[in-house]
């Protein structure tokens, strides 16, 4: 107790985006108090389901990410707390790295076929306004192929590399590069479309 609050005062990053009652409570959390688990829980998991939602198609499997990636986050606490300048940073990266072994589980036989998804007439598209909101652009991505979804989001919302996108998806990081840029091609499409609508 005592060598976790002197940490706390000498080191002033710690959990700095969290308020004094959530590093309370993730304090408890990371002495296994189940009640204290039971409230990170509930107050961040709409962050989490968030994030989940942006890399699997189906609310049950993003429901199953995102407690297998509080197992992970209550396991590996005790031994993360004090050097966690970033909670949510932190809980991020491991709801993304369990969602896209998911990810990759349900689609190990369908991982390079996406590249032909579309024809080529689709990508001529003059670009869009970009007057969308976060919330239209992320519906307009469910309308794309997955593979696509997921390395869009992994390198412009996440912010991996190409490389970094390769290793966790086990796929070279050209594939990768093609992906994204079928991504942004097929979104400038479906908000043309869009605002012609509109």
């Amino acid at each position: 107790m005592l060598r976790g609050r002197q940490h706390y005062f000498f080191n002033v990053e710690w959990l700095s985006d969290c308020t004094s009652d959530e590093r309370e409570w993730i304090e408890r959390c990371a002495k296994r108090d189940s009640r204290a688990q039971r409230w990170v829980f509930k107050h961040f998991f709409g962050l989490a389901m968030g994030i989940g939602l942006r890399y699997l198609s189906s609310k049950d499997m993003a429901q199953e990410v995102v407690n297998d990636a509080f197992l992970k986050i209550f396991d590996q606490l005790p031994q993360q707390l004090y050097t966690l300048k970033s909670f949510r940073g932190w809980m991020r990266t491991l709801v993304v790295h369990t969602a896209i072994d998911c990810f990759r589980k349900e689609k190990k036989n369908d991982l390079i076929s996406g590249l032909n998804g579309y024809d080529d007439q689709f990508w001529t598209a003059e670009d869009a306004s970009g007057n969308q909101s976060v919330a239209e652009i992320l519906r307009l991505l469910d309308k794309l192929p997955s593979m696509w979804k997921v390395v869009f989001n992994l390198y412009e919302v996440e912010g991996y590399s190409h490389e970094e996108i390769a290793k966790m998806m086990h796929i070279p990081a050209a594939s990768s590069r093609a992906y994204l840029t079928k991504a942004k091609q097929s979104l400038r499409k479906l908000i043309t479309i869009q605002n012609r609508i509109n």
